[in-house]
């Protein structure tokens, strides 16, 4: 979700992060706005962050919790996939749905209801995959981690794209990189690239960890951008 592309897990804090909380708040109740948010501050490349997801699944049955505006479920659901999805949005189902139909998918291929990750209306070990793209900080709550893992086969995998940034490798995205500034304070992307920055991911990793996976943390670099990608699968023990 946008209020999450430039952080990963976690939210500007302080007066800042208020604001910011309650635009995104906004976002989540508008089709429109969510998709100008997620479109234009970065060089429309929110599109390709998402489906950084679909290159690792494995399997057929997929669950997307925080499915947005649907967009990255309908792409899934054309590649094959058998998909479900929650939000905790009701204006977000709302908008999935349309774009199902758009595509001319339907709700026969794809089940797509509001719910909270905390308390899933699925039975055990349902899907083979679990995907989650620029997530709030659900992603970490102890009760959503253990859910997660409750509904994924024992050879399932949760795949979350925890974040992405451009890079200032080219002048005409000074603009935009100046507008994730004023957002979200000053984060250096140069820092988040070159991975001397560990704690943005720390805490999921170790509660991923306790939740019973084993999580593996990526840095996927594009032309003008870098992006986190977390991969986890049911520990054994």
């Amino acid at each position: 979700m946008p209020a999450e592309a430039q952080r990963g897990v976690r939210a500007p804090t302080g007066a800042r992060g208020r604001i910011v909380c309650v635009l995104f708040e906004l976002l989540y109740r508008n089709r429109t706005l969510y998709w100008l948010a997620s479109t234009l501050p970065f060089a429309g490349q929110w599109r390709v962050w998402q489906r950084l997801a679909l290159e690792r699944l494995r399997g057929a049955d997929v669950l997307e919790v925080g499915c947005g505006i649907g967009t990255l479920l309908a792409d899934m659901t054309q590649a094959g996939y058998h998909c479900q999805a929650i939000d905790r949005s009701p204006q977000m189902v709302a908008a999935t749905r349309r774009e199902l139909r758009r595509r001319g998918l339907g709700s026969d291929a794809t089940t797509v209801r509001q719910a909270s990750v905390q308390a899933l209306p699925f039975a055990d070990a349902a899907f083979d995959n679990v995907v989650s793209t620029f997530p709030t900080d659900y992603i970490a709550d102890p009760q959503a981690l253990r859910e997660l893992r409750r509904v994924l086969r024992p050879d399932g995998r949760l795949i979350v794209v925890l974040g992405a940034t451009l890079l200032p490798t080219r002048a005409l995205l000074a603009p935009l990189l100046a507008i994730q500034r004023l957002v979200y304070g000053r984060v250096s992307a140069e820092r988040e690239a070159g991975d001397t920055n560990p704690t943005l991911a720390d805490a999921l990793l170790q509660r991923m960890r306790v939740a019973g996976f084993s999580p593996h943390l990526e840095r996927v670099r594009g032309p003008f951008w870098v992006a986190s990608v977390m991969t986890a699968v049911p520990a054994t023990h």
